[in-house]
């Protein structure tokens, strides 16, 4: 059923396993909320086409495209500079190296911006949160792949490239396991959903995956599993001395993860006294749909500095 008296932005979160979709209007209300598999949806040997395809049904079936004022889409990827193409994507190799605005656009002929996914998460959560835009906030995302967002001031670091906050893929010394972005030792091999997978199939796989935290959570391979989670967050904490730092991800939504445990192995190896002393940590907000609020979000804000065009 479409609903034509609206005018929406459709926001899109594109993880390593799952898309999920959403149409949001200008009262910032969400409607036609979809999760699917991405397996599902994008054909590997043309990724763009497919992809575009899924939106066009998609906004066809729930509000038609004359009521769209813009598509906001993120992706578990390094984003080019000029936010038109993404460079890398190394849990989805066939988005790689391609330019993925302007085909789009053409296609549906509607606004398209595209947004590392950790980026849209964050804005959510600073937008419910109402922070200060004069704070630093970080936020640690670890799902399939181990992502990261980091606001300073108002905007997002971004770097030269496009490439900053690819936390996962810091080097740990001693790892000689070949990372999904082509190089060896990244702490992501260590610290990720992927990672997890391999431990249950491993050790643990006389319970469902799912269950993983709540048998086995006190082990020494899921100790030492959460303590490998926790260097990537203090690195960056020692580094931005931040006002708020926020986690999430699939992993750490999971039943029975041991929060606690993270939180202790962050405080005893973050720098003392300071940042360690006044540390504030909170959990991403429990909903499928952050990533598609926060792609709104973001085009609304857009929108509000007239960057779109409405009507």
């Amino acid at each position: 059923m479409k609903i034509e008296t609206q005018k929406y932005v459709i926001g899109v979160d594109i993880g390593g396993t799952h898309l999920r979709i959403g149409a949001v209007n200008t009262d910032k209300e969400l409607f036609f909320f979809q999760k699917n598999k991405i397996a599902d949806i994008l054909d590997s040997g043309n990724p763009i086409k497919s992809l575009a395809d899924f939106l066009n049904g998609y906004i066809e079936e729930h509000v038609g495209v004359a009521n769209v004022l813009a598509i906001g889409m993120g992706f578990p990827s390094v984003i080019s500079k000029d936010k038109k193409g993404i460079h890398s994507t190394p849990n989805l190799e066939c988005l790689s190296n391609i330019n993925i605005v302007d085909p789009i656009q053409e296609y549906i002929h509607v606004p398209v911006y595209i947004e590392n996914d950790v980026n849209y998460l964050l804005q959510y959560e600073i937008s419910q949160r109402k922070i200060d835009k004069d704070e630093i906030v970080l936020g640690f995302y670890i799902g399939t792949g181990y992502g990261n967002s980091i606001y300073l001031f108002n905007q997002f670091l971004n770097g030269k490239n496009g490439a900053a906050g690819e936390l996962g893929h810091i080097p740990a010394l001693g790892n000689e396991m070949v990372c999904g972005c082509g190089n060896i030792g990244c702490i992501e091999t260590y610290a990720s959903g992927k990672r997890l997978v391999a431990l249950h199939q491993e050790f643990f796989s006389d319970v469902p995956f799912e269950e993983i935290f709540t048998k086995y959570s006190t082990t020494p391979e899921i100790i030492q599993f959460v303590q490998t989670l926790a260097i990537p967050i203090v690195t960056e904490i020692n580094i931005f001395d931040p006002h708020l730092v926020i986690i999430g991800g699939g992993v750490v939504g999971m039943k029975g993860f041991p929060k606690r445990m993270l939180e202790e192995a962050i405080l005893q190896k973050c720098r003392k006294p300071f940042p360690a002393n006044n540390l504030v940590i909170e959990y991403a907000e429990d909903t499928n749909a952050a990533g598609v609020l926060g792609a709104s979000m973001n085009i609304f804000e857009k929108i509000a500095q007239t960057e779109i065009t409405v009507g």
